[in-house]
């Protein structure tokens, strides 16, 4: 099994356009919002182990809040330490106060410290694996971008700790995280540092997975819920928590990829193929239920109730992108594309201040509190119409900050004797085989420009993106046709070299599989890597009383004037009020209308507003 590797973040510089501003709004806005939010929420207080000094309690998840931000500092001093300095001051803070609290065992939980000491490693569900891998990711990444070695030391001393407790002692009572997480940190530690330790501990926790333990069995357990149906080499559908699964499915990946484990490579593409054949919103996003925030059924894709977390969005670029490590197909950088452009950006305010937890694809503000006879604790719970600054449970905040702050991360790929460029952000990258430049105004035109000057391995490889009408290509100035295999497009090139690609961009309209309930009579516009919605703020309320006809896409108008992507607008119809419940089929009326779509991930940025992304098809 090959391993294919990501030009990483450190080598990457985003240097113009959309994701440069979208890195740079992370940066200076996003990861202070965050910060102050999280101080006035007390979680920075829980790390400084003075929480209950102050009146309150510590949630059993608050260290992982505050390790995902501290990740996402450590990876912007890597790059700009000038600019990081009063968020490098907090984590030195913050580090001395984890140092002083640590046990003498090594443990280290703000809550069960400071709350529940008697129960440590006691309760599956409290998430002290979940908060310590997250703590892992955060010293690993602190040490690379400082080179002090503090943090990754107490860490250790926990791993230390959680080994005896959960392998050579056995003390704890239970076998495996009731959140998975720590199986992907266990491996980026194993990567840093080469102690061989912590690939075992993290190939424990995958491996024991699954396997029927009775002490989780109660009268609530319900082991889909807890991807505790199968063990990992019988795995082939997606259950259960989405973001806890595609953290597991991405600790699996891991394991494949560093043991060349081919069953369990193959067990993952059956689960891949599950979710975005069968269990994805067209937005990139999963998760159809806010029961247990999980993966229901093959097809049920509501929209208004629509829950596909941020962190799901998150979770489902670390999956993609390590099954892209494995084995070069296309269709992990198609995944990528589309969750970056949507479902990713979906959660994030354009002032970069505020967040959503869930991500619906359609928002109709009159199914709000309609059940006047209802206390309002009773009523349906929908999700919230905007995004807020902090969360009760405030996992996506600060996993946003550390994904952007890594975003050069996706780019390309190092692989064999070659690189392929899987994503199209501008960019410089140093990679093995020299400096690549990557121009685009990918999204507007649906063109992207590559150039080197000292480009040695004298071939490149593109992924086409899905939605491509064709590929024209320009090297040096001539137009050349490339070979093209499996999604990819080849190219011989010289060590200085310019290659031009136009993909053809153009409005189309999407149909759903029948089977979706939802979505049946209905179409979705893209253009390019683009999801498309209806606003109120546009097209007034009730967008479910409108109608477009297909035929008409040769009629819509592109204007560059909504946040430097296009609005779309075109001729569509608006049924007629009646005056009468019900009435004669033949006496529905509708009126001509004009409709502007806006890009989805842009939503809900203009006060609260319906919002539609599936429009009724005229038949």
């Amino acid at each position: 099994m090959n391993q294919h590797r990501f030009v990483p973040f450190s080598n990457v510089k985003l240097n113009r356009g959309f994701w440069k501003d979208r890195y740079e709004l992370n940066k200076t806005v996003s990861v202070q919002n965050v910060r102050l939010r999280f101080e006035d929420s007390g979680r920075f207080d829980a790390m400084r182990f003075n929480y209950l000094k102050n009146g309150r309690k510590p949630h059993y998840f608050f260290d992982s809040d505050v390790a995902k931000w501290m990740e996402a500092v450590a990876y912007l001093i890597e790059k700009d330490p000038d600019s990081m300095r009063a968020h490098e001051a907090l984590c030195e803070e913050l580090i001395d106060c984890m140092e002083k609290a640590q046990r003498p065992d090594g443990y280290l939980n703000s809550e069960h410290q400071q709350i529940e000491p008697e129960n440590i490693f006691k309760d599956r569900g409290h998430h002290e694996l979940y908060c310590a891998g997250h703590l892992i990711e955060a010293a690993v990444a602190y040490h690379k971008a400082t080179g002090r070695d503090r943090f990754l030391k107490i860490m250790e001393r926990y791993c230390d700790c959680i080994e005896r407790a959960f392998i050579t002692e056995k003390t704890a009572a239970f076998v495996t995280p009731g959140h998975e997480e720590i199986e992907l940190a266990l491996y980026k530690l194993y990567r840093h540092t080469g102690n061989e330790k912590y690939k075992q501990m993290a190939e424990f926790f995958l491996i024991n997975r699954g396997t029927d333990y009775v002490e989780y069995k109660n009268v609530s357990y319900n082991p889909y819920s807890a991807q505790d149906d199968v063990d990992i080499y019988h795995l082939k559908d997606a259950n259960g928590h989405s973001v806890r699964a595609l953290y597991l499915y991405s600790g699996i990946a891991d394991m494949a990829l560093e043991n060349g484990d081919e069953t369990l490579y193959q067990n993952l593409e059956q689960v891949f193929e599950d979710i975005t054949e069968r269990k994805m919103y067209i937005t990139g996003g999963v998760g159809s239920t806010r029961v247990y925030e999980g993966f229901t059924v093959p097809y049920d894709l509501p929209n208004h109730t629509a829950y596909t977390e941020s962190c799901c969005a998150i979770a489902m670029m670390l999956f993609a992108s390590r099954m892209r490590r494995i084995a070069r197909k296309a269709k992990y950088g198609h995944l990528m594309e589309r969750v970056l452009y949507n479902s990713m950006l979906s959660s994030t305010s354009l002032d970069g201040k505020s967040f959503f937890y869930e991500n619906p694809l359609e928002i109709a503000l009159e199914e709000y509190d309609r059940e006047v006879a209802a206390l309002p604790k009773f009523r349906e719970r929908l999700p919230i119409t905007q995004r807020v600054e902090v969360f009760s449970c405030s996992c996506c905040p600060p996993n946003i900050n550390r994904f952007f702050a890594e975003l050069g991360s996706y780019i390309c790929v190092e692989e064999g004797d070659s690189i392929c460029v899987e994503q199209y952000i501008s960019s410089d990258l140093k990679t093995a085989f020299g400096n690549l430049s990557i121009f685009e105004q990918y999204a507007l035109d649906g063109k992207a420009t590559l150039s080197s000057e000292d480009y040695t391995a004298g071939k490149i490889t593109v992924r086409i993106p899905e939605w491509s009408r064709g590929v024209r290509a320009e090297l040096n100035g001539k137009a050349v046709v490339p070979t093209i295999c499996d999604g990819y497009a080849y190219f011989e090139v010289e060590k200085n070299f310019t290659l031009a690609l136009d993909f053809c961009i153009a409005p189309m309209f999407v149909a759903a599989n029948p089977r979706i309930r939802a979505d049946v009579g209905r179409v979705a516009l893209v253009r390019g890597p683009v999801v498309y919605c209806l606003e109120k703020a546009d097209n007034g309320a009730h967008l479910n009383q409108i109608t477009v006809d297909t035929a008409d896409l040769e009629k819509v108008v592109v204007t560059d004037d909504f946040h430097h992507l296009y609005s779309i607008s075109m001729p569509a119809y608006r049924d007629a009020l009646q005056d009468r419940l019900y009435f004669a089929a033949e006496e529905a009326k509708s009126t001509p209308v004009t409709v502007k779509f806006i890009p989805y991930f842009a939503f809900a940025n203009r006060g609260e507003s319906d919002m539609l992304v599936w429009v009724r098809k005229k038949a």
